[in-house]
C-alpha cells in the first residue's frame, strides 16, 4: 500500500512538472508572437496609437472594472441561495486577483480559479467553493455563446460580416457549444461515474478515484443543488455574464473611436464576439498572450481596417488587463498580510 502511494505521489509530481513546462513553453511562445507582431507593425506606430488614449484610459479601466464587477455579482447570485452569504466587495476583489493570476502567470486560467477556491475558504468549504466556481464558469461560457450569436447575427443582418470570417465564426460557435454541452453533461451525469468509466482502466487513476469517491460524490450533489436554482435566478446570472461581455464591446468602441476608426456599435460587438470565440478555444494558452492580440489583427484586417489598428486595440486592452493585474496582486498581498 505504501509503495502504491509513493508511486502515486511520484507520478503526480511528474505530471505537474510536465504541465508546468507545457504552460511555460506556450506562455513564452505567445510573448514571442506578440513581439513579432509589434516588430512587423512598427513599434513607433503602435506607441503613437497608444498615446492617443491619454486620459481616456481611466474610462477604459472603469469599463474593465464594470466587467469584473458584473461577474462578481453573478458569482454571488450563484452562492447566496444555498451557501453562507459572501460579501460582494470580497468576491469582487477575488475576481480581480483571479484575473491577475490568469493574466500574468503561465497557468492557462487554472491558476486563477484555484486562487478563487483558496481565498473563499474564509466563508465556504472547499467543496462549496469549487461547486460555485464550476457553475459560475458554466454560466460564463453560456453567456459567451449568447454574446457571440448576437454579434454574428447583427453583423450578418447589417452586411458587415466579412466572408473570410464566416467559417472561423461557425467553427468557434460549434466547438464552444460542443464543449459546454459536454461540460454540463459531465457535471449532471456524475463526475465520478464518467471518470471511472473512461479512465478507470488506468491503475493509478482508478486508485485515486476510489480513494476520493466520497468527496467527488459530495461535490456532485452540491453541483446539482446549485443547478436547481429558480429559473429567474439562473436567467439573472446568465444575463449578468452576457452584460459583462457587452461592456467589452463598449470598450472596443471607445478605443477604436480614439484611434480615429469610425466603427459602429454593431461592428465593435462583432469584433469582440469573434475575439471571445478565439480566446475561448485557445483557453489553454496562458493569458492568451499573443493569441488575443493576433486575433484582433486578423479580425480587423478581414474587416478592411489597417492591421496595426487591430494590434493597437489588442495592446491597449492588454495594458488595461495589466493595470488590473497590478491591482489584483496588491489585493492578494493585503489578503495574505491579514492572514498572518
Amino acid at each position: 500500500m505504501n509503495n502504491h502511494r509513493h508511486l502515486s505521489i511520484e507520478q503526480t509530481e511528474k505530471n505537474n512538472k510536465f504541465h508546468q513546462i507545457f504552460q511555460t513553453l506556450f506562455f513564452f511562445l505567445g510573448l514571442a508572437f506578440l513581439a513579432y507582431l509589434i516588430y512587423r507593425m512598427g513599434l513607433g506606430t503602435i506607441l503613437q496609437n497608444i498615446s492617443r488614449v491619454g486620459p481616456w484610459f481611466t474610462v477604459i479601466c472603469v469599463l474593465g472594472g464594470i466587467w469584473l464587477f458584473l461577474q462578481a455579482i453573478a458569482w454571488r447570485e450563484i452562492l447566496r441561495r444555498d451557501f453562507q452569504p459572501v460579501p460582494l466587495w470580497f468576491l469582487f476583489k477575488v475576481k480581480i486577483i483571479s484575473d491577475a493570476i490568469n493574466t500574468i502567470l503561465p497557468s492557462a486560467n487554472l491558476g486563477g480559479e484555484t486562487t478563487r477556491a483558496y481565498l473563499t475558504r474564509r466563508y465556504l468549504s472547499l467543496k462549496e467553493s469549487l461547486a460555485g466556481i464550476i457553475v459560475d464558469k458554466t454560466y460564463e461560457l453560456a453567456g459567451s455563446i449568447l454574446f457571440m450569436i448576437l454579434g454574428f447575427t447583427l453583423a450578418f443582418a447589417g452586411s458587415i460580416f466579412p466572408k473570410s470570417l464566416i467559417l472561423p465564426a461557425i467553427l468557434c460557435l460549434v466547438i464552444i457549444s460542443i464543449g459546454i454541452f459536454l461540460f454540463i453533461g459531465f457535471q449532471l451525469r456524475g463526475i465520478y461515474k464518467i471518470l471511472l468509466r473512461f479512465f478507470g482502466f488506468i491503475p493509478l487513476i482508478n486508485r485515486f478515484l476510489l480513494s476520493k469517491e466520497t468527496q467527488i460524490q459530495n461535490l456532485e450533489q452540491l453541483l446539482k443543488k446549485l443547478y436547481r436554482a429558480p429559473w429567474q435566478r439562473a436567467s439573472l446570472v446568465l444575463g449578468l455574464h452576457f452584460a459583462a461581455r457587452i461592456t467589452g464591446a463598449v470598450e472596443a468602441l471607445v478605443i477604436l473611436r480614439l484611434l480615429d476608426i469610425p466603427v459602429s456599435f454593431i461592428e465593435a460587438l462583432f469584433i469582440i464576439a469573434m475575439v471571445a470565440g478565439i480566446n475561448t478555444i485557445f483557453f489553454l494558452i496562458p493569458g492568451q498572450w499573443g493569441i488575443a492580440e493576433g486575433a484582433h489583427v486578423f479580425i480587423l484586417q478581414a474587416m478592411g481596417f489597417p492591421p496595426e489598428i487591430g494590434l493597437s486595440l489588442g495592446i491597449i486592452k492588454r495594458i488595461r488587463k495589466l493595470f488590473f493585474a497590478g491591482l489584483g496582486f496588491l489585493f492578494l498581498l493585503f489578503q495574505q498580510s491579514r492572514r498572518q
